[in-house]
């Protein structure tokens, strides 16, 4: 393994309820996940088993908490397969959300990621919107704005175009995020925390990616894993140094 290698940032990534082909639990992600983090100069790692999430956080740079996934080849499972992704996922994200917080190492929320942030704060959510709302949100695209605390306002400037690909919102804010991008009828697409390297979206910024990104006349987000990777990164070269010098 080249120095090179080992110099880039480990980004441990969450992931889905599956099912293998011979019906036993797994877990699985979406490879423009990882192909993001690679592209942003780091190592995707998988969690395959949150009660691993202590060593994770201790061997890992940062984390991605991805959006819905789930895979399975056996129909008359179903059921099983989506209430572990809608329930049992989110509370399972609870102990890799807490190991990595308690490290203070940097996290990005992508969809799911940033309803389990807030929930994880104490906030709440709003699931199907926009049977209240009037508003469309799934399979979708639609500008956001920015505010000047935004973290991806120096990238991709106040207002730029993204995906939308959810039916569950943020309702009450947890008190310990800050909302700094909003989609025009006002649904909360960005968030900081107040004083932790924790930052979310609501869209999907990995699949913004490249020659076949959604939407195509939307910005190339590359540059945002190449922010987060840099930040893992350069936050474990302080960490090293402090400890050098104590």
């Amino acid at each position: 393994m080249s120095s090179d290698t080992l110099q880039k940032a480990k980004i441990a990534l969450d992931g889905g309820a599956a099912l293998t082909e011979f019906g036993t639990d797994a877990v699985a992600s979406n490879r423009t996940y990882s192909a993001a983090i690679a592209a942003g100069g780091g190592v995707p790692m998988l969690i395959t088993d949150p009660a691993e999430a202590e060593a994770f956080a201790a061997f890992c740079d940062g984390l991605i908490l991805s959006g819905s996934f789930s895979y399975n080849p056996f129909p008359e499972r179903k059921a099983e397969v989506d209430q572990h992704e809608s329930v049992r996922r989110v509370e399972e994200t609870v102990p890799i959300i807490d190991a990595f917080v308690k490290q203070q190492k940097p996290i990005l929320g992508i969809c799911l990621g940033i309803q389990s942030l807030n929930l994880y704060f104490g906030g709440t959510l709003r699931d199907m919107f926009k049977l209240t709302d009037g508003v469309e949100h799934m399979l979708d695209f639609h500008s956001v704005r920015c505010s000047e605390k935004s973290f991806m306002r120096p990238l991709f400037g106040e207002e730029f175009l993204v995906n939308s690909r959810h039916n569950r919102k943020i309702d009450r804010l947890a008190e310990d995020l800050i909302a700094t991008a909003w989609s025009p009828d006002g649904i909360i697409e960005e968030v900081i925390h107040r004083s932790l390297p924790v930052y979310a979206v609501e869209y999907h910024p990995e699949r913004m990616r490249g020659d076949d990104r959604e939407p195509p006349f939307g910005p190339d987000t590359t540059p945002l894993f190449q922010w987060f990777c840099d930040l893992c990164r350069d936050r474990r070269k302080l960490t090293v140094e402090k400890g050098f010098q104590s």
